[in-house]
């Protein structure tokens, strides 16, 4: 667990940088990324085509509706969780982002912050079983 530990401290730091500036240093994504390659659980060739084929969409949308950081982020996350738990991530962070959506009513939110939220779930989770 301190790995993953490890990952929900940067990630809160990029929620911090990503809500104060709507972008943040992806120089703080090397360790979890050298870290998740060596010890990865997914197979690597899976997350390389679905990073590869969300970076085209994310393109080819002019990053419209999410940024390359956040597909970054999620990209690493597959490293460090099952796909049950990444789709479990990802709801809770959808479901975050609608909320404060409806409640902050900007056009642009930063999402690093709901995607921290979602993986603290899943960590919570854990913890506590």
């Amino acid at each position: 667990m301190f790995f993953e530990s490890l990952l929900l401290i940067i990630l809160i730091y990029l929620s911090y940088q990503d809500i104060c500036h709507h972008e943040f240093n992806s120089v703080w994504l090397s360790l979890p990324l050298f870290i998740g390659g060596i010890f990865y659980r997914t197979p690597i060739f899976t997350i390389c085509a679905v990073y590869i084929l969300c970076l085209i969409i994310n393109t080819l949308t002019n990053e419209h509706y999410i940024g390359n950081g956040d597909l970054d982020i999620l990209a690493i996350l597959l490293f460090y969780v099952s796909f049950y738990e990444f789709w479990i991530i990802c709801i809770c962070a959808c479901s975050v982002q609608l909320v404060c959506h409806i409640i902050i009513t900007k056009d642009i939110l930063p999402f690093v912050p709901a995607i921290t939220f979602g993986y603290a779930v899943i960590l919570c989770y854990y913890y506590l079983n």
